[in-house]
């Protein structure tokens, strides 16, 4: 096991550790439980739970390792999680999404010359654009984040020059500027690490704040995008005095029609840009439900495989993690075989559960409310699994929601044995609870 293998194992470890650490229910403890692990609705509670076989956790630590280091190489790798509905495929990306922010938050705190420094934004469908995902980047980054970042940029420029600094931007009104003593406190603490601040106290010595505002424009030009409009937009995210009608939903709707390829990947650029000039090397962007790309149709669809195309081609410090079925595959592959490509890097396909990774995901979730680690599946019994699976025909999602309506059944029968009647009384009842919900 390498050392990024063991950074990855005390990350899940930690993580699931926490979860243990939950208060008991007493109802619980006629089956040894601290709860009912198993989420009623079906969809895990717990994305920490680590795949169920080693094979997809060595690619995942493979495409995580391969992706992060591309970019000293130029090169692009993707990740699309195959499979049908409810075999898994949002829990798993997920995890994988825990994993990286967990790995980043793990090197910066411990492991100081092997940064693994990233940003990961999960985004629940593929919108009817390219354009809307990037804009969705961009709110799950955050305003407050994005100014932030860009005021750190500016500031650490400013710094280089600290010493000529006075001279460059203290008012023409001289009686109104204070001593350079003052003006060193503006790269200290705390001006040094907050925009706001340092705006502050840059007026409180006497600044020329309008040559600052220009200065500030050819760093963004010269630092984030040389596009002078986009440019404008994030200076305005940092002097929000200036007399403009620009505002973030401006922004995030740079992008016009006209030359709308080339903006885009202009304005995911100077995203990526921004995150890599604050450390933040790399990142992670998760679509699930990504096969709704195929309701578009003709033109539509058309344009959405090429820019997404182009994006991934003129950009490679950022990573897409897909969820689809494989018959929406195959038609990005039918449609566009460069972009099949590049999503394929590595692919992770979830078949239905078998009966022995069954009773596996049923001891991963028992033992996430025991005391102690057990391989044991009771309150379940081998027939009971057996029944489940069969009754769910090996779909991931109606297995554990049938697990925790069995539980709740049981509790409720005071019995701390799941039989097959059990089984079958919690299948009627979620036969129905379904109808009525339906009516």
């Amino acid at each position: 096991m390498d050392k990024n293998d063991k950074i990855f194992d005390e990350v899940t470890n930690s993580i699931i550790e926490e979860i243990r650490k939950r208060k008991t229910r007493k109802e619980y403890v006629l089956f040894k439980l601290k709860s009912n692990p198993f989420p009623p609705a079906g969809t895990p509670r717990f994305p920490q739970l680590p795949p169920l076989d080693e094979e997809t956790k060595d690619k995942i630590i493979n495409f995580i390792r391969s992706t992060y280091f591309a970019m000293k190489e130029k090169e692009y790798a993707g990740l699309t999680i195959i499979g049908d509905y409810g075999m898994g495929k949002t829990h798993l990306m997920k995890y994988i999404q825990i994993i990286i922010d967990s790995l980043s938050e793990h090197t910066v705190r411990e492991e100081k010359e092997a940064m693994f420094s990233a940003i990961t934004c999960f985004i629940d469908r593929p919108e009817d654009s390219p354009q809307m995902v990037i804009h969705r980047i961009i709110e799950q980054i955050g305003l407050d984040n994005i100014r932030k970042f860009v005021g750190k940029i500016l500031i650490d420029e400013f710094k280089k020059h600290k010493n000529s600094f006075f001279d460059k931007f203290r008012s023409r009104q001289y009686l109104l500027t204070a001593p350079i003593k003052h003006w060193e406190k503006l790269f200290n603490e705390p001006a040094v690490s907050n925009y706001l601040e340092f705006i502050r106290q840059f007026r409180n010595v006497g600044g020329d704040l309008g040559k600052l505002q220009d200065e500030s424009g050819e760093i963004i030009k010269r630092c984030i995008v040389q596009d002078a409009t986009l440019a404008d937009h994030y200076l305005d995210l940092i002097f929000t005095e200036r007399k403009s009608s620009k505002s973030w939903s401006v922004l995030a709707g740079y992008a016009s029609t006209r030359g709308m390829r080339r903006r885009e990947v202009m304005f995911l650029n100077s995203i990526v840009e921004i995150l890599c000039r604050v450390h933040l090397h790399q990142l992670y962007v998760f679509v699930d439900e990504f096969e709704d790309i195929s309701k578009l149709k003709g033109a539509s669809l058309t344009n959405y495989l090429t820019v997404l195309t182009t994006l991934i081609n003129r950009q490679k410090r950022w990573a897409l993690v897909v969820s689809l079925n494989q018959d929406s595959l195959n038609k990005i592959k039918e449609e566009s075989t460069p972009l099949y490509d590049r999503l394929t890097s590595y692919t992770i396909t979830l078949p239905p559960l078998t009966e022995k990774k069954a009773g596996q995901l049923i001891v991963r979730y028992l033992n996430l409310v025991r005391d102690e680690e057990s391989n044991l599946i009771a309150p379940f019994s081998t027939s009971s699994i057996k029944k489940m699976l069969h009754i769910a025909k090996g779909n991931y999602r109606s297995f554990i929601l049938l697990a925790h309506k069995c539980l709740e059944v049981a509790l409720e029968s005071d019995t701390s044995n799941i039989n097959d009647e059990i089984v079958e009384t919690a299948t009627n009842l979620r036969i129905h609870e379904a109808s009525n919900t339906t009516v």
